[in-house]
């Protein structure tokens, strides 16, 4: 039956990302899979850990020292207790697949960091329960991004925002500055936007008010 739900290896490289994550979640121990999902995924996983750290207030000169282990915590929640994570997936839409993977990111960051800022507390004989989360994204604001994630189709929901003039431009910078990572001053710089860097964060202001009002 197991070898009925896997995909011949050959049609691998010709899956839609949406369509590698469900049968990845199918099969966690198809070598083929999960190669391909490695080949294709990694350089965004490790993109995203590095935005969450800097979010956090890392200093990206430091980065280098975790990627590694960072990385793989983050293949490591997709499979365990029988690929619970990977299997809660519900895009449609290559955008939808690199959102899921970002939550995740940032998930492994936030708890590595609290680990690390907890054992240096613990190192200086303060007592376990004054620790704070210093900062750090609560876990209710995890699991609400997750929920976003789960609800709605990102696309989706920004081209049918009412209050944009040009939902496919907004939708494209949505995409420059939380998929591919470029900062403001740098989509700024794209003459075919005509936008000003202030331009830009209203749109990216309203695109982020757009999604919360879908949770």
């Amino acid at each position: 039956m197991k070898q009925e739900l896997s995909i011949d290896v050959d049609r691998v490289a010709d899956l839609e990302a949406h369509e590698l994550m469900r049968e990845c979640a199918k099969d966690l121990r198809n070598a083929g899979l999960w190669g391909e999902f490695h080949k294709r995924f990694r350089r965004k996983i490790n993109l995203y850990l590095l935005r969450a750290f800097r979010g956090m207030g890392g200093n990206s000169d430091e980065f280098d020292r975790y990627a590694e282990d960072w990385a793989q915590e983050v293949f490591t929640k997709l499979v365990q207790n029988e690929g619970r994570v990977i299997s809660s997936f519900r895009g449609s839409t290559e955008l939808s697949v690199y959102a899921f993977l970002g939550s995740i990111a940032l998930s492994v960051v936030a708890d590595q960091l609290r680990f690390q800022r907890a054992l240096r507390r613990r190192a200086q004989v303060v007592a376990f329960d004054q620790l704070q989360d210093f900062g750090l994204p609560h876990r209710d604001s995890e699991n609400q991004f997750a929920a976003l994630l789960d609800l709605i189709d990102v696309e989706r929901a920004l081209r049918e925002d009412e209050e944009s003039k040009n939902p496919e431009r907004d939708l494209l910078i949505f995409k420059l500055h939380f998929v591919e990572g470029l900062s403001v001053r740098e989509i700024a710089s794209i003459r075919e936007l005509n936008l000003t860097a202030s331009g830009l964060e209203k749109v990216l202001n309203r695109v982020r008010n757009r999604l919360v009002r879908k949770l």
